[in-house]
């Protein structure tokens, strides 16, 4: 498979003209040593580079998931999930509300509230009394105990830890060997995202100090950082529907 840029690359490498006006605020505040630039800007990145995110960071990682894809909407985002362990084969898809997303050199963190039950797409055993019992095991989730099993599941292949309706997803164990992205991640703070029809929006701030100055006190802003033009939005997603309360 064709090596894909993730989007934090996206970030460090795609600023295009907010990027230039965010340098220029830097150089002018710099000597008031300040940690942060107080503005936040916007940096948009388009749904075909979160799902190449979602490939290179988890898919990749994990041999259960063969697919992990997103449709990003306004204010939700459906998420699809192929998943083949145990003799199953099962595709699945549910929506989502973004809740938080903190990206930083610590922690790299999302967090999404399930808002509709799973929908399984295709399900294949290798036994049919298999599939009667996970069948079986899917009602129950949500006729008797009134939950959805997709946060078992994401925590059983190792994924995501669920909390109720809540989803944690910890990427910090698949980033933290990469040397530019951990050293991007010097240079921003993400604070939070907001979620638009096929684009997520990155709320970001500049750490100026840690941005002119490594720990060698060598320049750290290079020719590599300059920026080329952002990808813009996909296509439309035609079969795209509106989501509901579980």
């Amino acid at each position: 498979m064709q090596d894909t840029q993730p989007f934090i690359d996206t970030v460090s490498d795609n600023l295009n003209d907010t990027w230039q006006q965010v340098i220029s605020k830097i150089k002018s505040v710099y000597d008031k040593a300040s940690d942060m630039i107080d503005d936040e800007f916007a940096l948009p990145i388009s749904q075909k580079h979160v799902n190449e995110a979602l490939q290179k960071f988890v898919t990749n990682n994990v041999e259960a998931i063969l697919e992990l894809r997103v449709e990003l909407h306004d204010g939700w985002f459906r998420l699809f999930c192929t998943i083949e362990a145990v003799g199953i084969y099962a595709e699945v898809a549910s929506n989502f509300g973004l809740v938080q997303v903190q990206i930083d050199q610590n922690v790299q963190r999302f967090v999404f509230a399930q808002q509709t039950y799973t929908d399984v797409l295709q399900l294949r055993c290798q036994s049919f009394l298999k599939r009667q019992a996970i069948n079986a095991l899917i009602w129950f989730y949500h006729r008797v105990l009134k939950k959805d099993p997709l946060g078992f599941i994401l925590s059983y292949i190792n994924i995501a830890k669920p909390k109720d309706n809540i989803i944690y997803l910890d990427i910090h164990r698949w980033l933290k060997k990469n040397e530019k992205i951990m050293s991007t991640l010097h240079k921003f703070h993400v604070n939070y995202a907001e979620v638009e029809e096929e684009q997520l929006l990155l709320k970001s701030q500049v750490k100026i100090k840690n941005l002119f100055i490594n720990s060698s006190g060598e320049d750290i802003l290079t020719p590599r950082d300059e920026p080329e033009l952002m990808d813009g939005p996909i296509n439309p997603i035609s079969d795209a529907t509106d989501p509901s309360q579980a």
